[in-house]
């Protein structure tokens, strides 16, 4: 297990994009033959979010689609600045996960 020590620093808020980032992190293959990618999803927009939704495409070695999973991140709600973390389950899938494109669906926030 990493400690905070060894993530990147990030100077402010500010210097990232305005919008939603997603950022795929560790990928492993759990005991029952499934792969599974965590990270984590940062609402960078100016007000806060709901009913988020993380998507992985999944490729083959041709750059060929294979499938779209989706999963929703922990909290699914996320007020501006906070960051929230996902696992995607790729089920009969017996290695680890390394050609893909995440992004994540939301909605706003109506107050």
């Amino acid at each position: 297990m990493r400690n905070f020590d060894h993530f990147p620093t990030i100077e402010a808020f500010q210097k990232l994009p305005r919008q939603v980032i997603v950022k795929g992190g560790k990928t492993s293959v759990s005991e029952n033959g499934a792969s599974e990618l965590s990270g984590i999803v940062i609402n960078n927009l100016t007000q806060p979010i709901r009913n988020v939704r993380v998507n992985l495409i999944l490729f083959d070695e041709n750059q060929m689609p294979l499938r779209n999973i989706t999963a929703a991140p922990h909290p699914n709600r996320l007020a501006q600045g906070t960051i929230g973390s996902f696992t995607v389950k790729a089920e009969s899938s017996e290695k680890e996960i390394d050609n893909y494109y995440l992004y994540a669906t939301w909605e706003y926030e109506d107050k």
